[in-house]
């Protein structure tokens, strides 16, 4: 099913076979207030940070449901969106699992808006048989490994609590973002923390918006470290190297990426589980017993990683991050074993190419994390995850 162009037509053609109602699209969602609800404390953990939009290959109560739930729980932050990609799950897998979960939580403000089905490279799938006979086995294919949906109401698998009953946003993705940064002038963060296609489809078609970008956070990349899905690539960035490459490039005003190289030294485990559900029970404190609560019960001593999560944190308490450096970062778009890899070029790199101002043509300075404040990091989350 073919989608109506909108004003970004080239973002319009990706987003397919998504059953949307068209909403206001006009109508900016309520801020939340700054002062704390009742029954909701104020604390440290929910300074006021300002607007985000979350763009995401949304799962069922994976990194970036956890992503979701921390910036919608934070006093102060508003959320203005979250717009869908394909990656992890195809975009109507995201679509249906967004929806619902903010449905489960009693959020009904904030809207799901589709986006991107496919990377920019749109025969990428087909193409990944021969990449793999040349270059090696792909580790992990997220969406690649299954058959797309048609529809976010007719998923192989029904999501967890039924689907969902609120619809998604008549909008495309890179429309909303567009829009909501003009809306906001230099107070919209935009978290990356699916692939880039729906920011690189934005910033394309309507570069006037990025100096009125507030901030990019991504979480992509494997900076000094092997990568996840291929030898050289971490997943998000393997999924669309152009759109990754083309959003890196972009001279927003600060950019911040959040790597394998630290969020594969986070490990969640039982302990920070039996935090989050202890006491009274709440709709999301069930959803981790109803979701992750199973594999504690098989394996006490489960671990696994927290990725996404790891964004929003360093957002809405910036001294969590302990070990911060400035790179100039790259993608390697090229196909190849190295296709999707990140490279970070350091201060040493800079007499390489010459004049020591400069480093690869068109790439940008940005922040990139490789420690945090464990301890911090987890009280926050648990709190977040409690509110």
């Amino acid at each position: 099913m073919k989608i109506p162009l909108t004003t970004v037509g080239a973002a319009a053609v990706l987003v397919a076979g998504l059953t949307a109602v068209p909403v206001a699209a006009s109508a900016a969602p309520a801020q939340r207030p700054a002062a704390a609800p009742a029954g909701r404390t104020a604390a440290p953990a929910a300074a006021a940070r300002g607007k985000a939009i979350i763009d995401t290959d949304m799962g069922q109560l994976n990194d970036d449901a956890i992503t979701m739930f921390m910036l919608r729980n934070a006093i102060g932050t508003d959320l203005l969106g979250v717009t869908v990609v394909a990656g992890n799950s195809w975009a109507e897998e995201g679509t249906a699992y967004a929806l619902r979960q903010l449905e489960i939580v009693g959020e009904h403000r904030i809207p799901v808006v589709p986006g991107a089905g496919e990377p920019l490279n749109s025969a990428r799938l087909q193409q990944l048989p021969a990449e793999e006979k040349l270059f090696g086995n792909v580790e992990y294919m997220g969406a690649f490994g299954h058959a797309r949906p048609p529809s976010y109401l007719k998923l192989a698998r029904e999501p967890y609590g039924g689907y969902p009953k609120r619809k998604p946003s008549g909008q495309v993705a890179a429309d909303f973002i567009v829009e909501q940064v003009k809306r906001y002038p230099g107070q919209v963060t935009l978290f990356a923390i699916g692939p880039a296609t729906n920011i690189a489809l934005a910033v394309k078609t309507h570069p006037e918006i990025v100096p009125l970008v507030k901030e990019i956070i991504y979480m992509g990349g494997a900076i000094d470290i092997p990568g996840n899905t291929s030898p050289a690539a971490e997943f998000n960035w393997w999924f669309d190297p152009e759109a990754a490459k083309m959003a890196l490039r972009t001279p927003f005003k600060r950019q911040t990426i959040v790597p394998n190289d630290i969020a594969e030294r986070v490990f969640y485990t039982k302990k920070e589980y039996d935090r989050i559900v202890t006491g009274p029970e709440t709709p999301l404190k069930k959803m981790f017993r109803d979701l992750h609560g199973p594999r504690f019960e098989r394996n006490p001593a489960s671990s696994s990683f927290v990725w996404d999560a790891l964004t929003a944190a360093v957002y809405l308490r910036p001294e969590i991050a302990t070990k911060v450096e400035e790179r100039y970062v790259d993608i390697d778009d090229n196909l190849g074993p190295n296709y999707g890899r990140a490279i970070g070029y350091g201060e040493s790199r800079r007499r390489s190419f010459g004049d020591p101002g400069n480093f690869p043509a068109g790439t940008q300075k940005v922040r990139i994390l490789f420690d945090i404040n464990r301890d911090a990091f987890w009280n926050l989350y648990v709190d977040l995850m409690r509110r």
